[in-house]
């Protein structure tokens, strides 16, 4: 094997351990396994607009503020029946959470649930007049703490799990394929 090889292929190791650590760090320091997402439809529109990239942060339900727009905090939260999977650093949300306003809270048996609705819908998530109907606190996996527009699409465009893996490898294909054909091409020269 020759050096550039080697060289490329530490490189590419060393990408992946930063990359790994990075993702570890974020969700770590976020306190959730989704800390950031990308804005799938315009039902947050004009203060979250499609494709923005949002990240998000675990808190406590007491702390979350409900209200009309801009007071109420915008949750990020999941349906019931979701099905959630973790990829070694990517998790799988089927169906994808919902990134809403909350509009109204109440505390139940203390347990608190809240009123959700897209700034951009006309009516809410749930049932005003059945708080029962509301999203329990259980199912909020936090708040969104900033977004940036235009930032999430290739999020989007990549969605699948196994594509983005994909992309990935060819990636570090391309990287390493050049170095190994100029590797063979030095030892070429010098056996003429």
């Amino acid at each position: 094997m020759g050096l550039n090889f080697r060289a490329t292929l530490i490189t590419a190791l060393i990408f992946f351990v930063v990359f790994v650590g990075a993702v570890y760090t974020i969700r770590t320091v976020s306190g959730t396994n989704l800390p950031v997402a990308a804005v799938q439809s315009g039902s947050m529109e004009p203060n979250i607009p499609t494709g923005a990239l949002i990240f998000v942060q675990a808190v406590d339900p007491s702390e979350i503020v409900a209200g009309p727009p801009p007071v109420g905090d915008t949750v990020i939260y999941v349906q019931p029946g979701t099905h959630v999977s973790d990829y070694f650093i990517f998790t799988s949300y089927d169906p994808l959470p919902i990134s809403h306003r909350a509009i109204d809270k109440v505390e139940v048996n203390g347990t608190y649930y809240f009123l959700t609705k897209g700034d951009a819908n006309i009516y809410p998530d749930q049932s005003p007049s059945n708080p029962l109907s509301w999203v329990p606190e259980d199912r909020i996996i936090g708040k969104v703490v900033y977004s940036i527009p235009y930032l999430g699409y290739p999020f989007l465009w990549f969605k699948n799990i196994w594509l983005v893996s994909l992309v990935i490898l060819i990636v570090i294909i391309i990287i390493i394929l050049p170095s190994g054909e100029k590797e063979s091409a030095k030892r070429m020269e010098g056996s003429v």
